[in-house]
């Protein structure tokens, strides 16, 4: 037996359990990962798109990001199937579509097909966050709901940094049509495995919650958690699409300039890990002091990197560690702190909603980041970044704390 905790912290009833909540995880973490396998590892293949295909710069931001934009539209329709179909017939039938699209970039001559594939692989692959997350609400408590969602969450630049190592290796094999191969295949495995694992909780949702987008943009401090996460987020996006151009616009070679893309991934699940811990301390009491001090650590790294950039790789690297764990270790919490604002019926749509804005924004604002680099430069590009992380810390500053349940 296990206690079934509803993202509310209202509801703590013992239901039968027939999978581990670390096989749940596991699961759930291995099919984020090959999603995130494109979403974060394409950066990494930057150059290699755009000679390939002919893009500017604003165009491969927005080729980087059309799977997030794909995504961004369909959350929430996402968790409506979730509910009402269930998660494993949603969840496979997802990742195949997420397949498809996929082998249609592998097979795309023009840039405008590649776009619209990875829009589709982006609808696809919606399914895989908001499952995932119902998932780890019903297996874990609220005093270890952060780290849990801290460890699938380490899957997305797991998979960055999986990608970093091999999609260069692909392409150079047998060109950019392999990597997107590989990725087809990885997500349709994953996908399928994911879909067997998982209980559903009960039957699916069959009745409308009424008005439910309004009830939870209602919800104290929705509003301003929404904002926190849209200033964020387009650090981290900044972070994951611009490191390699502007590393090697300061005179980084092609290895090092992948090499500090490498560490930022790998400091990003290092501090998922450890900011998910310390939210859960006090019972799940810290979550909004974490947030603004990631904020806070964002800043000073982003400014330390701007200016590491002009003395080459031995102060890169430091600093890239620093802005990484700042800048890369939020978003659990973002996703956390949405599911206990609202009622227990209404929490996989709050869920749904942040990352809804997450990944719209990240959509919208990774064009928009490679024309002010265009035009301002690489030292205004990371000095912005900074100061939209030390915005969010103000924001993430002015949330108040829920009531969490009794340990």
């Amino acid at each position: 037996m296990r206690s079934a905790h509803d993202p509310s912290g209202k509801d703590n009833r013992p239901v039968p359990a027939t999978r581990s909540p670390r096989v749940v995880l596991a699961a759930a973490s291995a099919a984020q990962a090959a999603v995130s396998f494109v979403n974060f590892g394409l950066p990494s293949i930057g150059p290699d798109l755009r000679s390939h295909y002919g893009l500017s710069l604003p165009e491969l931001g927005a080729v980087l990001t059309a799977a997030l934009l794909g995504s961004g539209v369909t959350l929430m329709g996402a968790g409506v199937a979730v509910d009402r179909i269930g998660a494993r017939r949603t969840t496979f039938a997802g990742s195949m579509l997420a397949a498809a699209g996929l082998a249609a970039a592998a097979a795309s001559e023009s840039k405008g097909l590649l776009f619209v594939a990875l829009v589709v692989s982006g609808i696809g692959s919606s399914v895989i966050p908001i499952a995932g997350t119902g998932a780890l609400f019903r297996a874990y408590p609220a005093d270890r709901r952060g780290w849990a969602l801290g460890v699938r969450q380490t899957a997305v630049p797991l998979g960055g940094t999986v990608a970093a190592l091999t999609m260069p290796l692909l392409v150079r094999a047998s060109g950019v049509e392999l990597a997107f191969a590989v990725a087809a295949g990885a997500v349709a495995v994953t996908g399928t495995m994911f879909a067997l694992i998982p209980e559903e909780d009960g039957a699916p949702v069959q009745a409308r919650v009424e008005r439910a987008f309004r009830s939870i943009l209602k919800a104290p401090g929705m509003l301003r958690l929404l904002l926190v996460a849209a200033l964020y987020i387009v650090v981290l996006q900044a972070i994951l699409s611009y490191t390699v151009p502007s590393a090697r616009d300061a005179g980084l070679s092609a290895f090092w300039a992948g090499f500090t893309y490498f560490s930022f991934n790998v400091t990003a699940m290092v501090a998922r890990l450890v900011w998910g811990r310390r939210a859960d301390r006090e019972g799940g009491s810290r979550r909004i002091l974490t947030l603004v001090e990631t904020g806070i650590v964002g800043a000073v790294g982003g400014v330390l990197f701007a200016l590491a950039l002009h003395g080459g790789i031995g102060l890169v690297l430091p600093a890239a560690i620093l802005f990484g764990f700042g800048a890369l270790g939020w978003n659990a919490l973002v996703y956390v702190v949405a599911g206990e604002r609202t009622p227990p019926e209404l929490a996989g749509r709050s869920v749904a909603t942040a990352a809804t804005v997450v990944f719209l924004v990240s959509a919208a604002c990774t064009p928009a980041l490679g024309a002010l680099a265009d035009h301002a430069g690489w030292d205004v590009f990371w000095i912005t970044t900074a100061v939209l992380s030390a915005l969010g810390a103000f924001a993430a500053a002015g949330l108040k704390a829920v009531a969490m349940p009794a340990r």
